[in-house]
């Protein structure tokens, strides 16, 4: 059982840091770059509860901490996804998910965990956090956020169905 989580959780996560490095952060989109990882963060939470959502956004903060081009102090993501991950399922109910909440979480997710990683990074003493553009990054991560939010919480909820049915039965 745990195993299987770990893969429905692990998984997606190394799929979605990899799309982002690779493809969408050469997008050359106006303001942030679409942030598939958090996105798929909040769709675990959303799909398998707050426990499972803040391992899911521990376990992405390392992911993306240790990629290239990362430029941030490591951890500053896992502390910030963490949050993000529990906040996520433990606010939302399962049962209570449509299609407005699944857009507005995906959206503020994402806000947050631009805003809150420039916070952070600002409070270490990083000198590579430019508080000008941090308004608009936020908001183009927002809206790229809830963009991404409405293909890939289905898709996750499809999957733990699917694959870690014994979750849908705790919740």
């Amino acid at each position: 059982m745990i195993v299987r989580q770990g893969l429905v959780i692990g998984v997606p996560l190394l799929i979605a840091s990899i799309i982002q490095v690779t493809l969408l952060s050469r997008l050359g989109l106006p303001g942030a770059t679409p942030d598939l990882v958090v996105v798929t963060v909040i769709a675990v939470a959303l799909a398998m509860g707050p426990g499972q959502g803040a391992f899911a956004g521990f376990l992405a903060g390392i992911i993306i901490d240790v990629s290239p081009p990362s430029d941030t102090v490591i951890g500053v993501n896992s502390i910030v996804y963490l949050a993000i991950g529990f906040v996520a399922g433990y606010i939302v109910d399962k049962r209570d998910l449509t299609v407005i909440v699944m857009i507005a979480v995906g959206g503020l997710a994402c806000a947050a965990a631009s805003l809150g990683t420039a916070v952070v990074d600002s409070l270490l003493g990083s000198p590579r956090v430019l508080w000008d553009s941090v308004p608009l990054i936020t908001l183009t991560s927002a809206v790229y956020g809830a963009v991404l939010a409405r293909a890939v919480v289905p898709l996750m909820q499809w999957l733990t169905r699917k694959l870690a049915p014994e979750v849908l039965l705790e919740g």
